[in-house]
């Protein structure tokens, strides 16, 4: 019940907070309007015509949320909410309390069903009908295994990502923050979860920014 309601906390932390909406004074101060970008001869790849004003690097818009998030990994389909600079360290943390509810929903079920196998018995035989008396709670652990590999996925993903400075979204234009060793990807992983310190972005060459802006 405890480990419950940490996970309806912070769920109801990642549906709260602000994803990381990007404001009139946080637009990029390089470019203040298309005439800017006429003098010196550049293209408005990067201007949002939804928000109409010229978003800074990793901000992208979702028009599923209407609006633009900065520091953008992903919408989610199943919270039908972005995960942005603001929620996103709320998010990781989310998907590890839901990885250990149903690591302990699992190890629950199954001694349960050990409980229940005559002490006698232990064939194939007696195994089909515990399968026949219990087949919810089978059909509940097996879902729970197959969406315990989905979340462990994910959360590979999520932690690639923030070991490498970038988001999931923008992590295909990335490539020198890729040589970081081992020990110091989980040294900004554990940061970025304990302290929250995390500078999307660093570490990148010029030609991985100029491939973002494009």
């Amino acid at each position: 019940m405890v480990h419950f309601s940490l996970v309806l906390i912070l769920l109801c932390k990642v549906m709260t907070q602000d994803p990381g909406t990007l404001d009139r004074a946080d637009v990029d101060p390089r470019f203040s309007c298309i005439a800017d970008l006429v003098e010196d001869n550049q293209s408005p790849h990067r201007f949002c015509p939804y928000c109409e004003l010229f978003p800074p690097d990793y901000t992208k818009h979702c028009k599923l949320c209407e609006m633009c998030i900065k520091d953008y990994d992903h919408h989610c389909l199943f919270l039908n909410r972005c995960v942005g600079r603001g929620n996103h360290r709320v998010f990781l943390f989310f998907i590890l309390s839901m990885v250990i509810a149903h690591l302990l929903f699992i190890a629950t079920a199954t001694s349960y069903l050990y409980g229940r196998m005559p002490a006698s018995h232990h064939g194939l035989s007696s195994w089909l009908t515990l399968l026949g008396e219990e087949f919810w709670v089978v059909v509940l652990v097996s879902m729970n295994g197959l969406t315990v590999f989905w979340e462990v996925w994910l959360l590979v993903e999520q932690f690639e990502s923030v070991a490498t400075g970038t988001t999931t979204y923008f992590r295909q234009c990335e490539s020198s923050a890729r040589q970081r060793s081992l020990g110091q990807r989980w040294a900004i992983v554990l940061s970025f979860l304990l302290e929250g310190r995390r500078r999307v972005g660093r570490g990148q060459s010029r030609e991985d920014k100029t491939a973002i802006d494009i």
